[in-house]
């Protein structure tokens, strides 16, 4: 795959030493008043200048309205690309998504451009990062950040190295303590599929997502792993409830405010998912993350109003590219294979089989092979897809895939059960779990 450019998000928080805290206050309400203007104006049919220029503030620094205004319009195009899919549907009647609210309250973040809105500078004498921020014109807020220190090696390599940079960052207030999340960019060499020694296949569907790594010489199941997600089911249709009924008593204000939480906890499970992914494959020499090929599977589904709207709100191609841009963060390179009939067909000799309830039983009378989770099965297809790929070997030319007997899968959620759980599992003993013992 070559040299791919790569950007990574570190947070840090701000140690004030002089500047007046208020400034920054006014600056993030500005930048609301900036966001809320730029859609209004957008929705009336303003161009991305005549915004510019219609959204002036005097004692608001030029660069970060700038900035602001980009990211106002990147939430436009996010939603007009959602009512382009919408309007495709056969039935329009349900789930028509909103445009981006206007009458935004509360903090909102304060997007800055590096050496304009704000500059990062490292000490060498007290071993710390300085930062100053520009919230007006003429008025500057410095100290120092404090983080992970993960987070500041970054931003340290940022600033001493020059194969990395800085992009732009955001300013948000939580609790009483700003916070600032900084875009660290760099290029990494990322290996080519075909030179992968371990084949790590994804499956994922409305519940669950599976994972099987195989080596690629002997086709042995090295670690096999089987995620359930089914909470976003479960928040997606509560969500959708409360809304349906506040639609129907004519409470449509709210309807901005849940879509925000169902957005952001959707988000948050995709990002912890797409890390199991990553290291769980990081377990394995030499790995490729191999998904199948979904584009164009929501017009193949024609289930209903209640299932289409389940099936096709699922995130499938967000999570894929969070895994894809983790992995590549990480030089694990990832790869696509043709999707039909994986889940059907036995990872062993190719035969159509059937499920009963989670398991697989291939009905081929000199196969016989029984899965212990269908999603698995699926799993192994997908690895054994890329295997073929990379060989130039024709699906249908082969007789024996894999082997018979895979080891028992191993299902996990990605928070514990019970009420003495206050915690969700971390992602690395989630993916720890699904490697077999030697």
């Amino acid at each position: 795959m070559g040299i791919k450019p790569v950007t990574k998000t570190a947070r840090t928080r701000l140690c004030i030493e002089s500047g007046e805290r208020s400034w920054l206050k006014d600056a993030r309400f500005t930048a609301r008043d900036i966001t809320n203007d730029t859609l209004y104006l957008k929705q009336q049919g303003y161009t991305k200048t005549e915004i510019q220029r219609e959204v002036d503030r005097d004692g608001f620094l030029r660069n970060n309205k700038c900035a602001v205004v980009a990211k106002a319009l990147q939430a436009w195009d996010s939603y007009k690309e959602l009512l382009s899919w919408w309007h495709n549907q056969d039935d329009t009647n349900v789930g028509k998504p909103s445009p981006p609210a206007t009458d935004k309250k509360g903090a909102y973040p304060l997007v800055m451009a590096h050496t304009e809105g704000y500059r990062l500078t490292y000490n060498d004498e007290d071993d710390r990062i300085q930062f100053r921020v520009s919230p007006k014109p003429y008025k500057k807020v410095t100290g120092h950040v404090q983080g992970r220190p993960d987070d500041l090696a970054l931003i340290e390599k940022a600033l001493t190295e020059d194969e990395w940079s800085l992009g732009q960052a955001e300013l948000l207030y939580r609790d009483g303590v700003y916070d600032l999340h900084v875009t660290v960019k760099t290029e990494l060499e990322v290996p080519e599929p075909e030179n992968a020694d371990s084949l790590v296949g994804v499956d994922i569907n409305e519940r669950n997502i599976a994972l099987t790594a195989l080596n690629r010489e002997t086709m042995e199941t090295l670690g096999t792993l089987v995620v359930d997600y089914g909470s976003v089911k479960a928040e997606r249709q509560r969500y959708h409830t409360i809304t349906k009924r506040c639609q129907e008593h004519g409470q449509h204000s709210i309807h901005h405010q849940l879509g925000d939480k169902e957005e952001r906890y959707t988000e948050w499970i995709l990002h912890r998912l797409s890390r199991v992914v990553v290291e769980f494959a990081q377990q394995f020499p030499n790995p490729v993350i191999v998904f199948e090929d979904l584009s164009g599977i929501r017009n193949a589904i024609k289930y209903g109003t209640y299932m289409n709207r389940r099936l096709h709100k699922l995130p499938f191609y967000k999570f894929e590219q969070q895994v894809r841009y983790k992995a590549t963060w990480n030089q694990i390179p990832c790869e696509t294979v043709e999707s039909p009939y994986n889940s059907k067909s036995c990872s062993c000799c190719g035969h159509r089989g059937y499920r009963q309830g989670r398991r697989f039983r291939c009905t081929n009378d000199s196969c016989g092979v029984q899965q212990d989770h269908a999603d698995r099965n699926a799993s192994v297809n997908v690895a054994w897809r890329a295997w073929a790929k990379h060989a130039g070997i024709g699906l249908e030319s082969v007789n024996y895939r894999t082997r018979k007997i895979q080891p028992s899968v191993r299902k996990v959620s990605l928070s514990g059960s019970g009420r003495a759980v206050n915690r969700p599992s971390s992602s690395r003993d989630i993916a720890s779990r699904g490697v077999l013992s030697a």
